[in-house]
């Protein structure tokens, strides 16, 4: 039950966060989805892993990989799709943190926090930054037909 909740949720709230972007609105039910698919496995990885750093790079990784996917399905920048699903992944509660903390004078608890946050905050890049990467070099990926003039099958 905690897991559907999870994933309906992270859809209703990457909705909202379509809506307040301007996302077309051929692009907000993928990009939810691509949201709460990628919530949906950070919640997963995170109560069979545990910490925070994997399961956040894992779910934007999946993010990411469905935001490109969907991009190219409806001809449409890939931006569209993942930034609305990122939302959910975002260390908000860590931010308010670390600036109570700075301004309560905990300057310790501050900077444990602002490094916990900083660390969720690169997850999220880097897991973007791959599931670019990949789908960049897929696309440049062409299938070669093997040569007439060297038939590497044939022993001399």
């Amino acid at each position: 039950m905690h897991y559907i909740l999870g994933f309906i949720f992270s859809y209703l709230s990457a909705v909202g966060f379509a809506l307040f972007f301007s996302c077309s609105k051929r692009s907000i039910g993928l990009s939810s989805l691509a949201g709460a698919l990628g919530f949906l496995v950070f919640m997963l990885v995170k109560d069979f892993y545990g910490g925070l750093f994997f399961p956040v790079l894992v779910g934007s990784y999946l993010t990411g990989i469905l935001g490109e996917i969907f991009a190219r399905k409806c001809h449409m920048p890939a931006i569209l799709f993942i930034v609305p699903g990122m939302i959910n992944l975002v260390p908000g509660k860590g931010i308010y943190n670390t600036l109570f903390y700075f301004i309560d004078g905990q300057k310790s608890l501050a900077l444990v926090t602002l490094f916990d946050t900083m660390a969720v905050a690169s997850a999220i890049s880097f897991g973007i930054l791959l599931a670019s990467v990949l789908s960049k070099s897929l696309m440049s990926f062409k299938f070669r037909k093997p040569s007439k003039k060297y038939d590497w099958r044939k022993k001399k």
